[in-house]
């Protein structure tokens, strides 16, 4: 039986879908207005124009083959009836029956159609086990609508995904994303995600994520608050490519749309325990149900505790790991069928102490030496108890390395349709993110190193005093060594209006999206090693209009037309205290960017499309170290600008099974970058004059039996460097390796840019057994395999990784009436090593290699059990 889904009644050559204001509105778990009477007028008419206007009139979303109601006359409906009676009585006579899933949609089936007829209670599976849904429904286009129907790259990882990967922090989609890598710096504000290659790093807070991450239609305009817990949450689409035409804010290489659970109409409780052999521990928990007349709650938090992958010696404490609080509340008010409005409010807490680097390898003889003057500590003190090596998770440093996150916030969001169908959409938001974070900037252990640099002429006293007069912090660790300081707090506030007219032939939607953000960032280094301390403001103002049209044609063809004229203005104020010097300026600037796609499908429902984008990333101010006159006189760097081509084929059969294909190309203009000045130590932002992603992107579903199913995503891409003649060159780079010219340069033209693996795929099989009437065992292995990549723009060839596979095992048991669930797991079951990043450290002499070892680079296993009341 083929299941489609399309926009109220999208005529597709026989397939015809529709849907209403409900899964727009909330998470599809939300049915609350199944049983509440309302008034219906349709008349005897053909059944797909029946079906049209009874979604208009129900707001309920219906799925159906429209083979199985070709020729088929719709009874009339009028008066005061529930959804269930006015659907039963506009199917009499047309051998079609129905279903209502827990989310509130309706599936029509012919009555002798055994595989869509719910089973007999005795042997009925619950939904927590059942296999992923054959219906994917994703809101990409802003319209629910089938995955297989949808003109652009995009993917949906679902909640139960999630599990069988052991994936609960944010950090570790990339094990079930292919096209995400986590950019891992030694805090999250020098930490971002990229798609296909393209990932934003960037100490300066004036500077925009390329990759949106936003939760619940929220967005994170400021990248390190992208890297909280995930709570609650029930399915993550993926955006690959410029998105610039139909989400509030834009993003110039992709979205991750993290979609958490909504309220219910009845009581339910759940909590979740895992504990693993690697000491971590979580507990999450939620409830929901009626709070009132018209009126339903959800309360859902997360508690976790991780000590680390790694130790320090010298303090002798775990390193790497976490300590993490998260509550989300939300509270729905539904009057009726067309009004609905839903506030949410959320606190996460997240005290991290990754990420602290250990050594990979080290010349004989090594020292730390960070400034390269007569202060150095020699190998037997810094080293000690320590043996570098490709698996060494042992380190030293006489201060913690950690960063203190704290974000919270709310959203209301607030939806009407009208009496011709039109969609009236508001979404508010007001958010307040703070972190402080802690690094041991010398890298490892410097006893005294102050006092050693004023006695060896390297610092003079009065420039210690100053500092210590600005940052009062230093006076404490006058018996260690090098440390860096940062303060941050982003404060922000969104508004998104959107308005969608009706499903028909010619259907479109326009919005406009308001922002204002601020970021303020404090900086310290020292005592000793190029001492710093700043003061940075950044703020950004945004004002948008967008809208796209979509246009069927002809019975299989259809046109989509969307644009962005985007108006932003920025504005920053940098306050040097040790040079006492202040700078402040202000920029503004109009851009425009568009989307347009063709898309044709088949009369067995397979869709061909093929798009063209264009993206855009707005101007930054480089306010880091470094600051001076002469980066103030030279403004800010350069947008950011894309241009995208992509094609796309989407097949699926009579059973469900599925394979997508697409191939794409984006071109980027002006790339932001961050670089390192290795002879100051000082990091900058820079514009790359061209960088290019292209490749092709494949996943697909296959039902090998009606128990066993198996799930293939991956990808091949060409991420590289188109012009890059100026690069700077890597720590320790010879002329004879291509550094040369005054200043020193390196051209990195046609090579790879980092974090890039061209080869990347996951494989998921799930298998359920029936052990008895009671129960179902859900066994699911997880392979992710991955080629080579570098680690670093320049080409360092010290920074690179080979290819690797980790296999993840679990094994679950699960009651019928959902009470329980118990799911034993095995993560990286042959023990296979990898880094989250790796890189040359040029604070010892000779340079050594340092690394972070990812959180699952060992085999660990782990116990989950859920509770539900």
């Amino acid at each position: 039986m083929k299941l489609r889904l399309g926009i109220h009644a999208l005529r597709w050559s026989g397939l015809v879908i529709a849907t209403g204001i409900w899964p727009l509105m909330l998470s599809p778990d939300i049915a609350i207005a199944q049983t509440r009477a309302q008034s219906f007028n349709i008349p005897a008419q053909p059944l797909d124009k029946a079906l049209f206007d009874y979604t208009s009139q129900s707001g309920q979303q219906v799925i159906y083959d429209g083979g199985a109601i070709a020729g088929k006359t719709g009874k009339a409906v009028k008066g005061p009836l529930t959804r269930q009676q006015a659907l039963q009585k506009l199917l009499e006579g047309t051998g079609l029956g129905f279903r209502v899933r827990p989310s509130g949609v309706a599936i029509l089936y012919k009555v002798n159609d055994t595989e869509l007829l719910p089973p007999p209670p005795a042997r009925a599976a619950p939904p927590v086990v059942e296999p992923e849904p054959v219906e994917v429904i994703v809101t990409a286009t802003k319209r629910p609508r089938h995955l297989q129907r949808v003109p652009m790259a995009v993917s949906q990882v679902k909640a139960r995904s999630l599990e069988v990967s052991g994936t609960d922090q944010i950090e570790e989609l990339s094990k079930v994303i292919p096209a995400l890598t986590v950019i891992q710096g030694d805090t999250p504000a020098n930490s971002a995600y990229s798609l296909r290659g393209i990932g934003t790093v960037a100490i300066s807070v004036s500077a925009e994520p390329s990759v949106l991450v936003q939760v619940d239609d929220v967005p994170a305009m400021f990248q390190a608050r992208a890297f909280v817990d995930m709570t609650d949450v029930d399915r993550i689409e993926t955006l690959r490519g410029p998105q610039n035409t139909l989400y509030g804010k834009s993003s110039s290489a992709g979205i991750i749309n993290i979609m958490t659970t909504g309220p219910t109409k009845n009581f339910t409780a759940s909590a979740t325990s895992v504990l693993t052999s690697d000491q971590e521990y979580r507990a999450s928990f939620y409830t929901s149900g009626p709070a009132g007349p018209d009126l339903y709650f959800r309360i859902a938090g997360n508690l976790g505790d991780y000590a680390g992958s790694a130790k320090n010696l010298t303090l002798n404490k775990r390193v790497n790991g976490y300590a993490s609080q998260s509550l989300r509340t939300k509270l729905l008010w539904s009057p009726n069928n067309q009004t609905q409005a839903l506030g949410s409010v959320w606190y996460n807490h997240n005290r991290t102490t990754c990420c602290a680097y250990t050594l990979h390898s080290a010349p004989e003889g090594v020292s730390l030496n960070p400034d390269g003057g007569p202060v150095q500590e020699p190998q037997d003190s810094f080293l000690a108890g320590v043996k570098p090596d490709k698996t060494n998770s042992s380190l030293r440093q006489d201060t913690r390395t950690f960063a203190d996150l704290t974000d919270f916030g709310a959203s209301i969001r607030f939806e009407h349709i009208f009496g011709g169908g039109f969609r009236f959409t508001s979404v508010s938001s007001a958010t307040d993110f703070r972190m402080h974070d802690q690094v041991d900037s010398d890298g490892g252990v410097l006893p005294n190193y102050a006092a050693r640099q004023i006695s060896a002429g390297q610092l003079h006293p009065s420039d210690y005093e100053q500092l210590i007069h600005a940052e009062p912090r230093f006076a404490n660790l006058s018996v260690e060594g090098n440390v860096q300081f940062g303060n941050y707090r982003a404060t922000g506030k969104t508004q998104e209006f959107r308005l969608l007219s009706p499903a028909d032939s010619l259907r479109y939607m326009v919005g406009v999206f308001f922002s204002e953000h601020e970021v303020r960032h404090k900086s310290a280094r020292g005592p000793a090693f190029i001492p710093h301390r700043w003061n940075a403001l950044a703020t950004n103002r945004d004002a948008d209009l967008f809208g796209q049209i979509d246009w069927t044609f002809r019975p299989r063809l259809s046109l989509s037309v969307g644009a962005r004229t985007q108006h932003k203005t920025i504005g920053y104020r940098f306050d040097d205290l040790l040079r006492e010097a202040t700078f402040s300026g202000e920029h503004s600037e109009t851009a425009t960017s568009y989307r347009a796609s063709l898309q044709r499908t088949s009369e067995q429902g397979n869709t061909l499309y093929v798009a063209m984008a264009s993206g855009y990333k707005g101007s930054a101010f480089d306010l880091s170290s470094g600051f001076d006159q002469a980066r103030a006189d030279g403004g800010p760097v350069r947008p950011e600008r894309a241009r995208s081509v992509e094609a796309g084929w989407r097949v699926r059969n009579t059973k469900g099974d599925y394979a997508n294909v697409s191939v794409f190309r984006v071109d980027y203009d002006n790339f932001q970058s961050q670089v390192i000045d290795y002879d100051t130590s000082t990091t900058f932002l820079t514009n790359v004059e061209k960088v290019r992603t292209q490749g092709v992107e494949f996943d697909a579903f296959l039902r090998v039996m009606p128990d066993w199913r198996l799930t293939f995503a991956g990808h091949y891409l060409d991420a590289k460097i188109v012009s890059y003649p100026d690069a700077p060159c890597y720590i320790g780079q010879t002329s004879q390796e291509g550094c040369t010219g005054t200043p020193a340069h390196q051209n990195i033209s046609d090579r790879q840019l980092p974090n890039a693996s061209r080869w990347k795929f996951n494989l998921i099989s799930d298998n359920h057994f029936r052990p008895d009437a009671n129960h179902w065992l859900v066994v699911s292995t997880a392979y992710r395999w991955q080629s080579g990549m570098t680690f670093a723009m320049t080409q360092h060839p010290n920074a690179r990784q080979k290819s690797f596979g980790i296999l993840d095992m679990s094994v679950g048991l699960h009651d019928r009436d959902e009470k329980y669930a118990l799911i034993v797991f095995v993560s990286n079951i042959f023990d296979t090593f990898y880094v989250a990043t790796r890189q040359s450290d040029g604070r010892t002499h000779p340079v050594s290699v340092i690394q972070i070892p990812a959180r699952d680079s060992a085999r660990y296993v782990g116990l989950r059990l859920t509770y539900s009341p």
